[in-house]
């Protein structure tokens, strides 16, 4: 997993929030319970209104020269969407009501719940007055997206949930102290954070470090490369003149005398 995998998710769950979808708050950052099957095959939910719950899931990078193993590569978001119901059902047998939760068989109306609320989530994430959308969208670009429908494997019943798989090309995690300019999204990204007492805060603070500035580039972090390759390719030095020298204009004096 990776700092910006973690930061998506978070931006996205923020975002989705304060984006004002169908769901309301009820935004979830990588339950599994909130669609679960069961030993039968069948799906169930702990969830007691409708939801959506952001999870992270494959990621894979190629062609690392550039940026090593900081690489994020591509990366899918699943976006699980449901309406769960509280309903009584009797028992032929007893003729007891029980109480029941769980995930209904769909109808129109749940799909018309489904279907809003996965075009919230494309106006959320692209909202330019959500400040949560923009770091979301700073962290990434956008590939693909695709909706899946759920169904219970026990009665192959279409059930009122589904998902919607977003695909990003991530950009790669900072390297440890870097130096951010003031603007740009990571700084955003704390504050935001920090403004709303979101619980990562720390974690967050500790892996992306204090600033530093060093004399030379830490070739080996920002690319993957041994100092020994850094060596000879001379990224430290240029017959010993350090690297960030500045060479002054020339100037003359002409000597009268």
């Amino acid at each position: 997993m990776s700092l910006t995998m973690m930061a998506l998710r978070i931006a996205a769950v923020e975002a989705l929030k304060a984006g004002g979808t169908m769901v309301g708050t009820n935004v979830l950052d990588s339950q599994i319970s909130a669609i679960d099957q069961t030993v039968d095959g069948a799906l169930k939910t702990d969830q007691q209104r409708p939801f959506i719950a952001v999870y992270s899931d494959n990621s894979k990078a190629d062609d690392l020269g550039a940026t090593g193993l900081r690489a994020n590569g591509r990366i899918e978001l699943t976006f699980n969407c449901g309406v769960s119901l509280t309903m009584g059902e009797s028992n032929k047998e007893t003729g007891v009501t029980e109480i029941i939760e769980g995930l209904p068989s769909t109808d129109a109306q749940f799909e018309a719940i489904l279907d809003v609320v996965g075009c919230q989530i494309g106006r959320v994430l692209t909202d330019a007055s959500n400040p949560w959308a923009q770091v979301f969208g700073d962290l990434c670009e956008f590939v693909s997206k695709a909706q899946v429908r759920s169904s219970s494997a026990a009665a192959n019943v279409r059930l009122a949930c589904g998902q919607l798989k977003l695909t990003v090309d991530a950009y790669a995690d900072p390297p440890l102290g870097q130096v951010f300019a003031q603007d740009s999204h990571w700084p955003r990204f704390l504050a935001l954070m920090e403004l709303h007492q979101v619980e990562q805060l720390g974690l967050f603070q500790l892996m992306l470090g204090q600033p530093v500035t060093a004399e030379y580039p830490d070739f080996e972090a920002l690319t993957g490369m041994t100092t020994r390759d850094a060596a000879s390719l001379r990224l430290y030095s240029f017959e010993g003149v350090p690297a960030e020298s500045r060479i002054e204009k020339p100037s003359s004096v002409v000597d009268r005398s």
